[in-house]
């Protein structure tokens, strides 16, 4: 029983996380909407206003995106538990588990945290009250604020799981082939460098994104899914 739901699990990381990246990709490549443009010059209001068909046609892949990796998170918080009760019993992989749980629940609400930040502008209007200008920029400096702690949380979150994939390997030796063993590192290293880039931001921005993508499409599933085939297959006695 415990096996299967390390399976499940394991599948529902994964494909969270695939969905999440692809829809990412939708909305960086202006796939279902493109930006409107404006002239030089145009203040933040004017933008605010001229973009409002645009943020609400783009809002099922925005909205959509951060739930994806929001539910992937929290799936990876099961996982983790599943995992340690599947090869190390009732107190199995302490540190894997504590830093997991850490890490996905930060990531989880700095997925959840931009949904709420651009509901209120994306679809709540404006006031007839002279003040339109003042709510406007208010609005978007509340929404960079809150952005900006999403984004903290995710890199933190990021560096955290990074260190809880460490921690599997030292606790978990004995379930983990080499192949796996390999992998996690390699993952690890990943997730440690794109919070590295989105800290530093002196790069392209298109070389973190296209990292976040390749964390999210290949090495985070692909860990999942061989780490649950190794926990599947350990030795009826390794989990006792």
């Amino acid at each position: 029983m415990l096996r299967s739901r390390v399976t499940v699990l394991s599948w529902v990381v994964a494909i969270a996380f695939i969905l999440g990246s692809l829809l990412f990709l939708v909305d960086r490549f202006n796939l279902v909407a493109t930006p409107p443009e404006f002239p030089d010059g145009s203040t933040m209001v004017d933008r605010v206003l001229g973009s409002g068909a645009y943020s609400q046609a783009i809002w099922p892949v925005f909205l959509w995106t951060n739930l994806l990796f929001g539910v992937g998170f929290s799936a990876a918080v099961a996982f983790a538990w599943a995992v340690a009760s599947a090869s190390g019993g009732r107190g199995g992989l302490p540190i894997f588990v504590g830093l997991a749980t850490t890490g996905g629940i930060m990531g989880a609400v700095a997925s959840i945290i931009p949904i709420g930040a651009a509901d209120a502008r994306v679809w709540l209007g404006y006031c007839d009250c002279g003040f339109k200008d003042t709510e406007i920029v208010s609005q978007v400096w509340a929404q960079m604020i809150a952005n900006d702690i999403g984004n903290w949380l995710n890199r933190v979150s990021s560096v955290v799981l990074a260190i809880a994939l460490v921690a599997l390997i030292r606790e978990a030796g004995a379930v983990i082939s080499p192949r796996l063993r390999m992998w996690t590192y390699v993952t690890a290293a990943v997730l440690l460098v794109v919070a590295l880039l989105a800290t530093v931001q002196r790069l392209d921005p298109l070389a973190t994104d296209v990292l976040t993508v390749l964390a999210g499409v290949v090495f985070v599933p692909v860990w999942a899914v061989l780490l649950a085939r190794d926990v599947d297959g350990a030795p009826a006695a390794a989990s006792a």
